[in-house]
Protein backbone atom coordinates (compact mmCIF):
# COMPACT_ATOMS: atom_id res chain seq x y z
CA UNK A 1 0.00 0.00 0.00
CA UNK A 2 3.06 2.73 1.09
CA UNK A 3 4.72 1.76 -2.36
CA UNK A 4 1.89 2.58 -4.32
CA UNK A 5 1.47 5.85 -2.53
CA UNK A 6 4.98 6.34 -2.96
CA UNK A 7 5.05 5.49 -6.78
CA UNK A 8 1.73 7.55 -7.38
CA UNK A 9 3.27 10.45 -5.72
CA UNK A 10 6.70 10.30 -7.99
CA UNK A 11 4.94 10.06 -10.88
CA UNK A 12 3.30 13.73 -9.23
CA UNK A 13 6.42 15.03 -9.03
CA UNK A 14 7.69 14.26 -12.16
CA UNK A 15 4.77 15.66 -14.11
CA UNK A 16 4.57 18.62 -12.25
CA UNK A 17 8.66 19.04 -13.09
CA UNK A 18 8.02 18.67 -16.60
CA UNK A 19 5.07 20.79 -16.90
CA UNK A 20 7.12 23.32 -15.01
CA UNK A 21 10.09 22.89 -17.70
CA UNK A 22 8.36 23.28 -20.89
CA UNK A 23 5.74 26.07 -19.80
CA UNK A 24 8.58 28.30 -18.10
CA UNK A 25 9.81 31.50 -20.34
CA UNK A 26 13.15 32.60 -20.43
CA UNK A 27 14.60 34.65 -17.12
CA UNK A 28 17.03 36.84 -18.49
CA UNK A 29 18.80 37.04 -15.38
CA UNK A 30 22.53 38.20 -14.82
CA UNK A 31 24.65 35.92 -12.90
CA UNK A 32 27.53 38.36 -12.70
CA UNK A 33 31.82 37.47 -11.94
CA UNK A 34 31.05 35.93 -9.14
CA UNK A 35 30.58 32.20 -10.55
CA UNK A 36 33.44 33.16 -13.51
CA UNK A 37 36.21 33.45 -11.09
CA UNK A 38 36.48 30.47 -9.55
CA UNK A 39 35.95 28.65 -12.88
CA UNK A 40 38.64 30.14 -14.83
CA UNK A 41 40.88 29.74 -11.54
CA UNK A 42 39.92 26.47 -11.92
CA UNK A 43 40.58 26.12 -15.85
CA UNK A 44 44.27 28.08 -15.07
CA UNK A 45 44.97 24.77 -12.22
CA UNK A 46 43.93 22.37 -14.81
CA UNK A 47 46.30 23.37 -17.64
CA UNK A 48 48.89 24.45 -15.22
CA UNK A 49 48.29 20.69 -13.79
CA UNK A 50 48.17 19.09 -17.61
CA UNK A 51 51.37 21.22 -18.32
CA UNK A 52 53.38 19.81 -15.09
CA UNK A 53 52.11 16.29 -15.99
CA UNK A 54 53.14 16.12 -19.71
CA UNK A 55 56.54 17.49 -18.86
CA UNK A 56 57.05 14.72 -16.04
CA UNK A 57 56.10 12.27 -18.32
CA UNK A 58 58.60 13.33 -20.90
CA UNK A 59 61.64 15.05 -18.93
CA UNK A 60 61.67 12.08 -16.35
CA UNK A 61 62.62 9.09 -18.75
CA UNK A 62 64.79 11.47 -21.15
CA UNK A 63 67.03 12.62 -17.60
CA UNK A 64 67.79 8.83 -16.49
CA UNK A 65 68.50 8.20 -20.45
CA UNK A 66 71.29 11.11 -20.17
CA UNK A 67 72.41 10.24 -16.41
CA UNK A 68 72.60 6.23 -17.79
CA UNK A 69 75.11 8.13 -20.81
CA UNK A 70 77.17 9.96 -18.59
CA UNK A 71 77.77 7.14 -16.25
CA UNK A 72 78.62 5.12 -19.00
CA UNK A 73 81.32 7.40 -20.39
CA UNK A 74 82.78 8.17 -17.19
CA UNK A 75 82.98 4.41 -16.79
CA UNK A 76 84.84 4.49 -20.54
CA UNK A 77 87.01 7.20 -19.40
CA UNK A 78 88.13 5.31 -16.26
CA UNK A 79 88.63 2.08 -17.85
CA UNK A 80 90.77 4.27 -20.54
CA UNK A 81 92.63 5.53 -18.11
CA UNK A 82 93.66 2.43 -16.05
CA UNK A 83 94.55 0.81 -19.08
CA UNK A 84 97.81 3.74 -20.04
Amino acid sequence: MKKIKLNLLIKKFLIQILIILVTSSNAYAYIGLGPLLPMLGTIIAYVFIGIISILGIIVYPLRIIIKKIKNKKNKNKEAQNEKN
